[in-house]
C-alpha cells in the first residue's frame, strides 16, 4: 500500500473516525481507496460507501462525539459530506455490492481495483472530472479493460450500460478540462494530454469490449 498518497493529517482523522465508518459496514472507494493501491497520484478525499441503511443524523453526532473540528459540506436522505479538519470525508449509501473481497489496510476496508474501476467509468459517463479519467487511466495501464468491462457489466447489470454511449463519455472531456491537475506522485509519467489520447486511441476498442462482456453476460446472444 502506498501510504504516503494520504496526508499524515487525513490518517489522524481516520483514525479517530474509523468506527463511525466501521458500524455503517461502510467500504472506503474511489480516488483515495486506489492511490493507496496504485501510488499514482495525491488524494485528500475519503470516499466511503455503504449497502446498509443508515440515519445521516446519526452520523453526524458520531461524528460530532468525536470532537473533531467539522462543518457540513452538504447532506441528504442517503449521503453526507462534511469538512473534518481539513478532509474532506463522504458517506454514500450506494445500491450496488463491491464484488471485490475488500483489502484491510490500518483497519479501513478498502475496495478493490475492479470495484473502483467500475465506479469511475460510472461516474465519468454520469459528469466526469479530471481526477476520475486520471484514475481510470492509470488503472487501465496495469489492468486490460475486458477485464474492466466484465466488471463493469456484472456489478451494475447490462441493462444500464450503454456501450456507445460509454465510449462517447470516454472522449468527451470538456467538463473536465477546467478541474485543476491532479498532484502525481514521482517518477509518474502523466499528463492530461497524455490521457486524452490514449482514450481516443483506444475508444473504439472499449466499445467492443463493453458489448462483447454484455453478450457474455447474455450467454453468447446480443438480443
Amino acid at each position: 500500500m502506498h501510504k504516503d498518497c494520504f496526508p499524515e493529517k487525513g490518517w489522524t482523522v481516520l483514525k479517530i473516525l474509523r468506527h463511525v465508518f466501521e458500524k455503517r459496514k461502510a467500504i472506503l472507494a474511489g480516488g483515495t481507496a486506489l492511490a493507496l493501491h496504485m501510488g499514482h497520484r495525491i488524494s485528500m478525499d475519503l470516499d466511503f460507501f455503504t449497502n446498509a441503511d443508515f440515519k445521516v443524523e446519526s452520523v453526524i453526532s458520531d461524528i460530532r462525539r468525536t470532537g473533531l473540528q467539522f462543518r457540513i459540506i452538504s447532506e441528504g436522505e442517503d449521503y453526507l459530506t462534511a469538512d473534518v479538519e481539513g478532509i474532506k470525508v463522504s458517506l454514500f449509501k450506494y445500491d450496488y455490492p463491491f464484488l471485490e473481497k475488500p483489502v484491510i489496510y490500518k483497519g479501513i476496508r478498502l475496495a478493490g481495483v475492479l470495484d473502483v474501476a467500475s465506479m469511475k467509468i460510472i461516474a465519468i459517463c454520469q459528469r466526469g472530472t479530471k481526477r476520475d479519467f486520471v484514475d481510470l487511466y492509470c488503472i487501465l495501464q496495469e489492468t486490460p479493460f475486458h477485464n474492466v468491462a466484465d466488471h463493469l457489466i456484472k456489478r451494475f447489470g447490462r441493462e444500464r450500460i450503454n456501450p456507445v454511449h460509454t465510449g462517447k463519455s470516454l472522449v468527451y472531456f470538456s467538463d473536465a478540462e477546467s478541474n485543476p491537475e491532479p498532484q502525481y506522485t514521482k517518477g509518474k509519467d502523466v499528463s492530461w494530454d497524455k490521457i486524452k489520447r490514449f482514450f481516443r486511441e483506444h475508444v473504439k476498442q472499449f466499445v467492443l469490449d463493453i458489448e462483447a462482456a454484455i453478450n457474455r453476460k447474455n450467454g453468447g446472444s446480443l438480443l
